[in-house]
């Protein structure tokens, strides 16, 4: 499965920071800003492995299953290619946002997606997520992206939101992962069976 929803991004850029000391063990997170465009890094080790974490990445619906998501519908267009109508309902500070956004997604089977916003409420979003080996069979995600945000949006809530809600966000991704373990392992499983019998079935 996945989380290819990484509208779901979109609204980390607008949103609550309530789990400030709750972050994921060994998650690493790092911004940058140039002008109006932020660069956002992170990485995190997972007890999924490579497959499982591919699912994770390309499971659009269990992004709903996030902090603020509240919808996540896909369009598969062709077998690599996805798009992604996403919509979240944040709070930061005292400012409540909706934020809606038209998603899409390249998949890269068992590496990774690439993602672009074909519309919504920022100016400019696009990045990727990569999936590499880890530790005892585990794998790790890593996220690279740059947000360009609306104007409309106060620029000391966005910095609010840099200094304060990421961590907690991917920190909500990373734990996310892990309680979808079992499910995300049994779906490669089934993957796995249907290469045996249908091996002319593209594999995602």
């Amino acid at each position: 499965m996945a989380i290819r929803i990484l509208f779901l991004l979109l609204s980390f850029l607008v949103c609550n920071a309530g789990w400030a000391d709750n972050r994921y063990p060994g998650l690493q997170v790092g911004v940058k800003r140039k002008g109006d465009i932020y660069s956002f890094t992170a990485r995190f080790d997972t007890p999924l492995s490579k497959c499982a974490a591919y699912h994770y990445l390309t499971d659009y619906q269990a992004a709903k299953k996030l902090p603020g998501v509240i919808k996540s519908v896909a369009y598969r267009e062709s077998a690599y290619h996805v798009r992604v109508d996403g919509i979240s309902r944040q709070q930061t500070l005292f400012f409540h946002v909706r934020i809606h956004s038209v998603m899409e997604y390249t998949e890269k089977p068992l590496e990774g997606i690439t993602f672009r916003q074909l519309s919504g409420d920022s100016r400019m979003f696009r990045g990727d997520w990569e999936v590499v080996p880890g530790k005892q069979g585990g794998s790790t995600l890593k996220f690279s992206g740059a947000w360009e945000p609306d104007t409309l949006i106060p620029d000391f809530v966005i910095d609010y939101f840099v200094e304060n809600g990421l961590i907690d966000k991917f920190s909500a991704v990373a734990r996310l992962a892990e309680k979808l373990n079992s499910e995300l392992s049994a779906s490669c499983r089934r993957q796995q069976l249907a290469e045996v019998f249908l091996p002319n079935v593209p594999a995602r």
